[in-house]
């Protein structure tokens, strides 16, 4: 059912494209062939119209040749009237504007009363006039004036409906019509068809306001459906007639096409009823010889889809042969696709045993794996090598299942070979990577190659063990590290071909695990020996710095009680109180008291260095203001400069940034760090410039002391800031110290979280840079030195 109605839409579709298609065309035909009528019409209307005008002009201007402005009378005119029936009424007008003359026609009506003033001589100037008068509403008239003798003019008044009745009287298919309008609307003339209309009243008040004429007006003149002069739909079109304020319209009523919509409409019934019989016709003929076997044939398909290929197609008699042959090709395609089904059962049958071959294969190297990876994750944590040993071979025998298992270890020197883990003790005559004599296991430690016997008795290398009767084949893998064989992984079997190639693949992966894990475990070992070692040393190393601490502090403590009473002493004599002493003495005394102070100072130094390293020295830390301090030291140091070394050229100078934020600090050492810097500056340089200067850089203040002295060597700045070193790699210049004022500056700087760094170009000076932090970790906030003060 749902076949044949498919198919007896798609029948009427294609009646219904094909004939509306068809109308289509006939109603182009049939707009072209009414826009040609139009144009012919008003093309014969507009010729007509001038030809009138132009026979009406000839016709006066003829009679005003023989008409006497002055002497005419009506009699002379009265024959010009009854000749011409368009002619409602003439005039002849003097020079002076006077009628001389005057005659018109009995269905003038009122004319008289209601015609233009007259036209004088000079307004036509030689030229004839035309004008159209409104008589009345429904017989308006044309006025035309021509020049006349004795300097007159004739004037004549004519009936348009008369003048122009042959330019709108022809016909226009059956019910067509044409009329004649001027630019206002006035309606001039028409023909016998729109009479009657124009006789009861029915024209319309606006003929203006056509559409058709509206066009015309704008010099554009088309066909256009409307409500036409009459009241009724029409097709129209109106043109305007050049050198005049005259339109001609056409209008063909739509009453003229009924019959042409009637026939097609019958054509269009007599195409659908055809179209349903044959379609009939057709959908039971295909129904026979298509549907049927169709029929069959989708029966088969689902039988075939279902896996019943025993099914065949029967197809009915009486159909096309290329339905015959489509079902015998169809039932030959079944016979194949049962023959292709079978064959791909018994693929399907070997292909499973496959994947089941290669699952237990990949199942049983999973298995491996999986054991490998244990055994990995077991020694990793082992750091006794021969114990190590024992628990891999322990772990292979277990998970692998093999007959024997064991790891020899190379001894990289000799090229012994020795059994490792606890059977070392059990080896007697070891052997060795360059012995001549057939072995397996030496010639894996030899190559650095793994060597694989399927059957030993074919393999002249193998050498028996009377322990292991058993051993059919066997395996040997070198365990390397760094490119070099530090052992050799021996494993036998109680059967020929026992490891398959993805064993051997997994145990030469384990190998290489091994082979780390030793080597890792001989990594420890030795950095346990190493690190006991370093133990010892480092708690010998603590126990005599701390010998030499109360050394130290013992002798300083000695020290200090003789040399206190050698300056007190020296200082005495100076004053002057044990009386005056020779100049040579008070030189030699003058010495004795700087010898003295230097020598405390260099007590004081050891006594800090002590208190620094054991740590026990606390620093008393506050803000400080650095510009105070700064010139304190600057003071200092020119204090230095002038008494004990004046003979060096130098200018000292002090440049500070503005602004300085204070810093967090013990106010004494930092002062000694200040001063030991400026002291050394101003000692090593005989000449030039020493300038301290400070500068603020990523949350540190930078308090550098350059100098143009001789500068300081590499080899001397390597070890500048440890004790005992003079410097500027001086050990034993007189006066110059003992080495212990910078590697204590350089200390107390890193107590105040800051550094001490140098940077020196030899005989070129070298500057010192002082490093604080601005905000170090702990310190309160910054007070308000302004208020205070």
């Amino acid at each position: 059912m749902r076949s044949r109605t498919s198919m007896a839409l798609g029948l009427n579709l294609v009646v219904i494209l094909i004939a509306g298609c068809a109308s289509l065309i006939l109603v182009l035909e049939q707009w072209q062939f009414t826009l040609k009528l139009h144009e012919s019409t008003t093309s014969q209307a507009r010729a007509s119209v001038l030809n009138s005008i132009t026979t009406a002009e000839h016709v006066l201007t003829t009679a005003a040749r023989s008409v006497d402005a002055e002497t005419s009378t009506e009699a002379g005119l009265k024959p010009l009237l009854d000749d011409h029936p368009a002619l409602l009424a003439l005039s002849v007008i003097a020079a002076d504007g006077s009628e001389t003359a005057t005659v018109t026609a009995d269905n003038a009506g009122n004319l008289l009363d209601t015609r233009q003033p007259p036209v004088l001589q000079d307004e036509l100037d030689g030229q004839r006039q035309t004008d159209l008068s409104p008589h009345d509403q429904a017989s308006p008239t044309f006025m035309m004036a021509v020049p006349a003798g004795q300097g007159g003019s004739l004037v004549a008044w004519l009936d348009t409906q008369i003048l122009w009745q042959n330019a709108v009287s022809a016909d226009m298919g059956d019910r067509g019509y044409a009329f004649l309008l001027d630019r206002d609307g006035l309606l001039l003339a028409y023909g016998a068809r729109l009479a009657p209309a124009v006789a009861e009243g029915d024209i319309t008040d606006t003929p203006a306001a056509l559409p058709s004429v509206k066009a015309a007006s704008r010099h554009d003149p088309a066909l256009k459906l409307y409500a036409g002069v009459d009241g009724s739909w029409v097709v129209g079109r109106a043109e305007s007639i050049p050198n005049t304020n005259l339109i001609v319209v056409t209008e063909t009523p739509l009453r003229e096409y009924n019959s042409l919509v009637i026939r097609g409409l019958a054509l269009w019934g007599l195409a659908l009823a055809v179209t349903a019989l044959t379609g009939e016709l057709l959908i039971r003929r295909i129904l026979k010889n298509l549907t049927a076997p169709l029929s069959s044939f989708v029966e088969a398909t689902r039988a075939v889809g279902a896996g019943d290929y025993a099914y065949r197609v029967r197809v009915p008699d009486g159909v096309d042969r290329e339905l015959v042959d489509l079902g015998r090709g169809f039932n030959i395609m079944i016979v194949r696709l049962q023959n292709s089904q079978q064959q791909i059962d018994r693929y399907t049958h070997e292909v499973e045993e496959i994947v089941d071959l290669r699952a237990r294969e990949l199942s049983r190297k999973a298995m491996q794996l999986e054991v490998a990876a244990e055994i990995s994750r077991t020694i990793a944590t082992i750091m006794d090598p021969d114990a190590l040993i024992d628990e891999v071979v322990r772990l292979i025998l277990e998970q692998f299942k093999i007959y024997h298992v064991e790891i020899l270890r190379v001894d990289a020197e000799t090229g012994d070979i020795w059994p490792g883990g606890e059977r070392a003790v059990e080896a007697q005559t070891p052997l060795n990577v360059r012995d001549a004599a057939p072995s397996i296991v030496a010639w894996v430690a030899r190559n650095n190659k793994t060597f694989y016997v399927p059957d030993v008795h074919n393999e002249p290398r193998f050498r028996p063990d009377p322990d292991l009767p058993a051993t059919q084949s066997e395996l040997a893998i070198p365990l390397t590290f760094g490119g070099m064989v530090m052992g050799v992984l021996n494993l036998e079997a109680d059967h020929r071909n026992a490891f398959a190639p993805d064993d051997v693949a997994v145990l030469e992966s384990l190998a290489n695990e091994v082979a780390v894990s030793i080597h890792n475990a001989q990594v420890f070992n030795a950095l346990q020996t190493a690190n006991r070692d370093l133990a010892q040393a480092t708690l010998q190393a603590k126990q005599a710095n701390i010998l030499k601490s109360r050394f130290l502090l013992n002798a300083s403590h000695k020290l200090r009680t003789p040399l206190n009473a050698i300056i007190g002493y020296s200082e005495t004599i100076l004053s002057g109180i044990y009386g005056d002493i020779p100049g040579t003495a008070t030189d030699r005394q003058r010495r004795i008291l700087e010898n003295g102070r230097h020598l405390q100072a260099l007590i004081e130094d050891m006594l800090d260095l002590s208190s620094i390293e054991s740590g026990h020295m606390e620093l008393n830390l506050e803000w400080i203001e650095l510009a105070p301090l700064l010139d304190e030291v600057m003071n200092a140091s020119h204090a230095l400069h002038q008494t004990a070394y004046a003979d060096h050229d130098l200018a000292l100078r002090l440049e500070m940034a503005g602004n300085l934020p204070p810093v967090w600090a013990d106010v004494q050492r930092l002062r000694y760090i200040l001063i030991n810097l400026m002291d050394n500056a101003v000692k090593f340089s005989e000449r030039g410039n020493v300038v301290m200067s400070t500068a603020t850089e990523d949350d540190h203040i930078n308090i550098c002391v350059s100098d143009t002295g001789p500068g300081i060597d590499q080899d001397v700045l390597d070890v500048l800031f440890e004790p005992f070193q003079q410097e500027h790699g001086s050990t034993s210049s007189a006066g110059r110290g003992a080495g212990l004022g910078l590697p204590v500056s350089h200390l107390l700087a890193i107590m105040h979280g800051g550094d001490l760094v140098v940077d020196s170009v030899p005989k070129q000076g070298c500057t010192f840079t002082l490093r604080l932090p601005c905000h170090p970790d702990g310190a309160p906030p910054v007070p308000d030195f302004d208020a205070m003060d």
